[in-house]
């Protein structure tokens, strides 16, 4: 692969990444909204997934968000639904070690949380954010041509999805697919699936073995 392509499938990674991250960190607004009824979501489905259906598209804006947020709110908040932090997914509580670890590794790759972070720092939103920060940067090196930093940032990202991701997130996706009424989380959750199974092919990373 010439460096021009392994710069943009990179920053394609990346840009998946951050789609994902959004998908789960919070509800849909209007703005992300726009962004998942754009035409970079439909092309990235087609490879990985079935399709986000018609009635996505067509459906009143504010009819939609209403429905995603209840959605949102009995998958990923209310008692009952699918815990997406890796300490609860793993250890059955709260700020365990991984969170811990994901902080201290947060650090030491240059990724900083905003001001007014609040959440957990091992949230499935945040993780996924973190690989999309690790993607461009790799990225960014190929454009400059720095061998040793594009080595750097491989390895951030084989290590974090080695530790983290990959002990988690295939039974996570497997779990919001299961449950989801909403076209919405049931395909992000598939593409959740698919885009980790191949990140873990592409960096020799074996995880849980989970069908979705």
């Amino acid at each position: 692969m010439q460096e021009k392509d392994k710069r943009e499938y990179a920053a394609a990674r990346g840009n998946i990444y951050r789609l994902l991250s959004t998908a789960f960190s919070k509800e849909l607004t209007p703005e992300t909204l726009k962004i998942f009824r754009g035409e970079e979501m439909a092309e990235i489905l087609k490879d990985f997934g079935d399709g986000l259906g018609n009635e996505f598209y067509r459906r009143d804006e504010k009819e939609l968000l209403s429905a995603l947020a209840e959605e949102y709110a009995a998958l990923f908040i209310l008692p009952g639904g699918v815990n997406p932090t890796e300490s609860v997914a793993r250890s059955g509580l709260y700020m365990q070690a991984y969170a811990g670890q994901a902080l201290k590794f947060y650090k030491k790759c240059g990724f900083v949380l905003a001001d007014d972070f609040k959440g957990f720092p091992d949230h499935i939103g945040t993780e996924l954010e973190l690989m999309s920060h690790l993607s461009k940067n790799e990225a960014a090196a190929y454009e400059k041509n720095f061998g040793d930093e594009i080595k750097k940032w491989i390895e951030f990202q084989k290590e974090f999805l080695q530790n983290h991701l990959s002990q988690w997130a295939l039974t996570f996706a497997k779990d919001v697919a299961a449950y989801a009424r909403q076209s919405f989380y049931r395909e992000m959750a598939k593409l959740l699936y698919e885009f980790m199974l191949s990140e873990m092919g592409e960096l020799a990373i074996e995880g849980d073995n989970i069908k979705i």
